[in-house]
């Protein structure tokens, strides 16, 4: 099964490395235009992807094992995330969102077939020295 964000993260991470080895303005704009046909897949595929896509590529970023969640999932839209993870053979995530109602997004997840696991702490952005990483809390989940 094809995960289109992981396709799509490495393909930027080409993009941005060409990007800095081009020695042209050709080579550099065709950099920019392979990572920008790459992130248009996803916008193709509308807004729920476009969610994933920025908490994918944010949980990469902050090199986390796996897709971590950190803003608010409202209640519609949770069904429709599962979906998408699924699709894309996403099989755990986890969610550290700190919103007053995030344990009633928890249990929608659950209802959407999800597995709520432990606690872990995960990477949420680099420290205010650049040099490691500030750390959270959040709920694992499996898809089933």
């Amino acid at each position: 099964m094809t995960n289109i964000f992981e396709e799509t993260y490495n393909t930027i991470a080409e993009a941005k490395k060409a990007y800095k080895e081009a020695t042209t303005a050709e080579g550099r704009d065709a950099a920019r235009e392979a990572a920008k046909a790459a992130e248009d897949r996803i916008i193709e595929m509308g807004d729920i992807a476009c969610k994933v896509w920025r908490a994918y590529r944010n949980s990469r970023d902050n090199e986390n094992e796996i897709l971590d969640f950190d803003d608010i999932i409202w209640d519609r839209d949770v069904e429709a995330i599962t979906t998408c993870m699924k699709e894309n053979g996403i099989k755990a995530f986890t969610y550290s969102c700190r919103a007053t109602d995030a344990v009633e997004t928890l249990w929608l997840f659950k209802g959407a077939g999800c597995t709520i696991g432990e606690m872990v702490e995960v990477n949420l952005r680099k420290d205010f020295f650049g040099k490691g990483y500030e750390k959270g809390h959040a709920f694992r989940m499996t898809l089933n």
